[in-house]
């Protein structure tokens, strides 16, 4: 699976919700320009922490940033679909709740779940071994899923009319 943060910053996909976005369409004509840019700031920030897990040396912190990046990336969609601003769900998992908001993103969703308990026992300061490749392909992995997310929130701003654009329409 492809994914890896380039130098240019770029980051390209193939993994899981890497192809179509399952009828997620546009945001809502009503959508604030708030929730939009929630959204890209949390990105920002997955961005941020992923290019500082890309720089420990210890393969676990490596993977724990990651880790956090990839659950920035998780707000941005629930931001992006305004599933951050319902009422309380029962789960406050945000791989549950990033299944509910975008059922394209729950191979990803899975995927980062299954690695949620080792992300907690490395939070909770217990030893556990991360070899050095096992903290590479995570981190491609992190990657792709930005990539992903960026994809999501590029194409809706792609699918919106410009402002004052009537097509063709007259009042």
């Amino acid at each position: 699976m492809e994914g890896p943060l380039m130098s240019d910053g770029n980051r390209t996909s193939s993994g899981p919700g890497a192809s179509g976005r399952g009828g997620l369409g546009p945001p809502p004509a009503g959508e604030s320009s708030a929730r939009r840019g929630r959204a890209g700031g949390l990105l920002g920030k997955a961005d941020g922490l992923l290019m500082a897990a890309a720089g420990e040396p210890d393969p676990r912190e490596c993977f724990r940033t990651a880790y956090l990046a990839a659950l920035r990336g998780a707000g941005a969609v629930l931001a992006f679909t305004g599933a951050d601003t319902a009422p309380r769900a029962r789960s406050r998992n945000a791989w549950v709740l990033l299944q509910r908001a975008a059922p394209e993103f729950v191979m990803w969703a899975d995927y980062f779940s299954a690695h949620s308990e080792l992300r907690a026992a490395l939070e909770a300061g217990l030893d556990r071994e991360i070899g050095r490749q096992e903290a590479v392909e995570f981190h491609s992995r992190v990657g792709a899923f930005l990539h992903d997310v960026e994809d999501l929130l590029a194409s809706a701003a792609r699918l919106r009319p410009a402002p004052g654009w009537t097509g063709g329409m007259s009042a």
